[in-house]
């Protein structure tokens, strides 16, 4: 709700494309330095209660946004809002790959995936909205009363019993070759998420000049179609259980049609090619978890989940500050030209190896000698 909006607000208060990157690297960043250790802490003390941590963290993070007025500031609340998104990127995943049991992993992850995507619908849609009747500060209160209510719900959520581990064990579940592959696809496929933070919204309003409820709907599309196709996805997994099909054909479709967002000219054209790119996204994501829960051990995935988020986020930032400093000399569009261009390149070169060391990932599963 607050973060598609972002760029838009930052930009009406004068605030140039280098800086509005910044600020969003501001929440790559935080995330960068925290993830290892909340994970890591994760497995050694109640995954629940870091929760509840993280679901304050963002309340401030909204109420500070309505204070701000500097750069400074938003750069610090950057930082702030960085690390609530970590815990819940990090310590809700972990804590739910240890709850889940091994039958039809591929549907379960699809289901947690689908939560994800329906809010990333329904809250640029419900901001949209409201954008027209509620300023950016008071649509923040708005937010940050949701956030009251993550608190709540994750009040009810199971907890996981804490384990310590020296970090030596963490260090073997990581220094294997396809993990290597693996985390650099993470990196690779990243960027792009890091360009669209930036540039996506103001593509669509300084460019094609949509009103805010067309971009509420835009990504309110999207992401329902991404929740209807994301069980069918795990269920494919489950079925086939070769990722590496999934893997390939969603790295093509998001490059290929990250490239053909910059040709659109209209609502429904946009609409219509950001469904194809998610046909991409949406199985790169299940990939991503399904392949996370099978090079790691379940007791330690606390710290093996975050050093993939950690990869992940390194993209994502890379990809905003690429993009913040880009767009003043190729525009909006030619950044998405340019990143679509590198995910197609990376995956037509690391091809052989994505078959080869991805095509059966059980084998590769890490043995915990303590289990």
């Amino acid at each position: 709700m607050t973060f598609v909006f972002l760029p838009a607000y930052l930009k009406k208060r004068g605030i140039p494309d280098p800086v509005i990157g910044t600020v969003f690297g501001a929440y790559s960043i935080s995330t960068l330095l925290l993830m290892l250790p909340l994970g890591i802490l994760s497995d050694r003390i109640s995954p629940k209660r870091i929760l509840l941590c993280g679901g304050l963290i963002i309340c401030l993070h909204m109420l500070g946004l309505q204070q701000a007025t500097r750069i400074w500031h938003f750069i610090v609340l950057g930082i702030c809002g960085g690390m609530g998104w970590t815990i819940f990127q990090i310590v809700l995943l972990a804590l739910f790959l240890k709850v889940i049991d091994e039958q039809n992993r591929g549907i379960k992850i699809a289901a947690y995936s689908t939560g994800l995507f329906l809010g990333i619908a329904v809250g640029p849609l419900v901001a949209g909205m409201l954008w027209g009747e509620v300023d950016y500060l008071r649509l923040l209160t708005f937010a940050a009363c949701g956030s009251l209510i993550l608190i709540i719900c994750v009040t009810g959520l199971e907890d996981s019993p804490p384990i310590a581990f020296k970090l030596e064990e963490y260090r073997n579940d990581i220094k294997q070759p396809h993990v290597f592959l693996f985390l650099l696809i993470c990196f690779v496929y990243a960027t792009h998420l890091g360009v669209e933070h930036t540039a996506f919204t103001l593509l669509m309003k300084q460019d094609l000049g949509f009103s805010d409820k067309a971009v509420g709907l835009v990504f309110f599309t999207v992401g329902v179609w991404m929740a209807l196709i994301s069980p069918l996805a795990g269920r494919r997994f489950d079925v086939r259980q070769n990722p590496s099909h999934l893997l390939i054909f969603g790295l093509m479709a998001s490059g290929v049609f990250q490239v053909a967002t910059a040709l659109v000219g209209n609502l429904y054209s946009m609409m219509l090619v950001r469904i194809l790119h998610t046909m991409g996204d949406t199985p790169v994501y299940l990939s991503i978890g399904i392949l996370t829960s099978i090079f790691f051990p379940q007791r330690r995935m606390g710290g093996n989940s975050a050093a993939v988020y950690t990869v992940r986020t390194l993209g994502i930032f890379t990809g905003n500050i690429t993009a913040g400093l880009a767009i003043p000399w190729i525009g909006y569009r030619g950044v998405f030209v340019g990143s679509g261009l590198f995910v197609v390149a990376a995956c037509l070169c690391l091809y052989p190896a994505i078959r080869h060391y991805l095509a059966h990932p059980t084998r590769y599963e890490v043995v915990d000698a303590k289990q």
